[in-house]
């Protein structure tokens, strides 16, 4: 009932609301058919031979002799290509957590373009000095290039180290991985995203413990296997990963399959003080100490 002198209200919602809840609406929309189109898809691809968790049997194209040679030939646009991916995923929190760690003579191995420099930049005060490596000379030129960009660094040098080069199997006498003049140097060796694209990983580990001080510290953020509470999605996640394995490994050098904390926790002289997994578990973060075995 409307009294003399007074006017019915018409209650409506503000236009200003119809844009936000329009745009959510289509991102919804855009994301299931995202989602389901990838769900189909891959469900769609035939299972792998088993063999292509072994990291020791894991080979990329034909056309490259190694990791390290697809990851020269994706340096110059390699930023820009993953840039998106890492921003969505939150890995630049990852990155900053693990570099907030750094202290004193600090090695990075398989450090690529240089993506940490801008967070160890921030840590510096806690650095002494900082050697950068990579098994791709193309990736370390990309990673001399940010090196530029920024002013508050502490001393830094660049070298080519491949910490699991294809050998054969049966040589009388290898040359050294790990040159004398940097064994036992270091108190803390860094590797983000390095693990999945090593020939041998359990090699790799064993030539970043002799980098190593005594009681030096590794740093590791990774990806790999899927381990979460609820079987039933990490078993999808890694069937998906397994299917995937061999194209994703061709395009970038990777192989995002492995079973890491496992190979990790089988390292002799390593002790693990902590770990945290992200991304349903795909993404593992571990701190570990050499210790005397």
């Amino acid at each position: 009932m409307v009294l003399p002198g007074q006017h019915q209200q018409q209650h409506r919602f503000p236009l200003r609301a119809t844009p936000p809840l329009v745009l959510g609406s289509v991102f919804a929309f855009v994301s299931s058919a995202y989602l389901g189109f990838h769900v189909f898809r891959l469900s769609s691809l035939p299972s792998p031979d088993p063999s292509i968790k072994d990291p020791l049997r894991q080979r990329v194209s034909a056309k490259f002799a190694s990791t390290a040679e697809v990851y020269s030939s994706i340096a110059d646009s390699y930023d820009s290509d993953i840039g998106w991916d890492e921003w969505f995923m939150g890995l630049d929190r990852r990155r900053r957590s693990v570099a907030a760690k750094l202290k004193g003579n600090v090695i990075e191995t398989a450090a690529g373009t240089g993506r940490n420099l801008r967070f160890i930049a921030e840590n510096k005060d806690n650095i002494q000095a900082l050697t950068l490596t990579d098994a791709s000379p193309h990736m370390l030129e990309r990673a001399f290039d940010t090196f530029k960009t920024y002013k508050d660094l502490p001393p830094t040098k660049f070298s080519l180290l491949d910490l699991s080069p294809h050998q054969p199997p049966s040589t009388s006498n290898p040359t050294p991985i790990i040159p004398p003049t940097l064994e036992s140097k270091f108190d803390t060796v860094l590797d983000t995203f390095g693990l999945c694209s090593y020939h041998n990983p359990t090699q790799s580990l064993e030539n970043m413990l002799k980098l190593c001080k005594p009681n030096g510290q590794l740093i590791l953020l990774e990806h790999g296997r899927s381990v979460h509470p609820i079987e039933f999605i990490s078993s999808w996640i890694n069937d998906a990963l397994d299917k995937t394995a061999q194209s994703h490994a061709n395009r970038w050098g990777c192989w995002w399959n492995r079973d890491l904390e496992t190979i990790i926790r089988n390292i002799k002289g390593l002790q693990i003080e902590s770990v945290k997994r992200y991304h349903f578990g795909t993404t593992i973060e571990i701190i570990a100490r050499k210790v005397d075995e």
